[in-house]
């Protein structure tokens, strides 16, 4: 695959390892059809998946105009094909249901220490977009059988399992993320399918390092991506 090139705003929400790990998650599964990416930001998740399987259907949503602007400049700089749409994703209306939804939706509490800029606060905090309603949400726009993948803090795992049920998603595959081996699982990855009775897999934990060093799963991911950062 060609390097791609990713615009980014100096000041304001970047992307970091947990986009880069739910790409490499979401990538190892089957993708076809319509494939929406929420609160995209800058787009890398849903353009890198474009990039390596040319065949998905695109959508890119953010709230911030800004960002939709930079995602449509990221689509249009590495040649591939989306829409983008600007909106709140709690009043996204569907125009035709979507058999994939990815997103990296913001799950700090809101006793972590706010920054000065409110667009990274949009994007890091469960005020901007609370777990029930992102799920919700992401019931209502996907077809049946079709999945949802997304990471969210370790901690709240026993309240993602509620919001699955209580809106007709199946918890389907999980993925702990550790610092290291040792470590506590600091971010899961999801697979969660609507109306669907599949029995869930529990993935072996991802370590990002090892005796202080990338691990070889961190070392694998980075080898598979090929991407240069603009700071605009």
């Amino acid at each position: 695959m060609q390097e791609l090139v990713f615009s980014q705003f100096k000041q304001g929400y970047r992307y970091n390892s947990d986009s880069l790990l739910l790409f490499d998650f979401v990538l190892k599964q089957k993708l076809k059809g319509r494939l929406l990416d929420m609160g995209c930001g800058c787009g890398i998740i849903g353009l890198m998946l474009k990039a390596f399987v040319p065949q998905i259907k695109l959508v890119l949503l953010d709230i911030v105009e800004q960002n939709c602007a930079l995602a449509r400049k990221n689509a249009d700089q590495n040649e591939l094909e989306a829409e983008v749409l600007c909106v709140d994703f709690k009043e996204f209306m569907q125009r035709q249901a979507f058999d994939i939804i990815v997103s990296n939706p913001p799950f700090y509490s809101l006793k972590a220490m706010r920054s000065q800029d409110e667009h990274k606060n949009m994007a890091k905090f469960q005020d901007s977009l609370s777990l029930k309603d992102f799920i919700h949400q992401a019931s209502l726009a996907l077809k049946p059988q079709g999945k949802l993948y997304f990471c969210y803090e370790a901690l709240a795992l026993a309240k993602i399992v509620q919001c699955l049920s209580e809106f007709k998603l199946n918890l389907s595959q999980i993925q702990s993320v550790h610092k290291s081996k040792d470590d506590k699982a600091r971010l899961l990855l999801i697979e969660a399918r609507k109306s669907s009775k599949a029995p869930c897999a529990f993935l072996a934990p991802f370590c990002m390092y090892e005796n202080g060093i990338l691990s070889p799963q961190m070392k694998a991911l980075q080898a598979n991506i090929r991407i240069k950062s603009n700071d605009i």
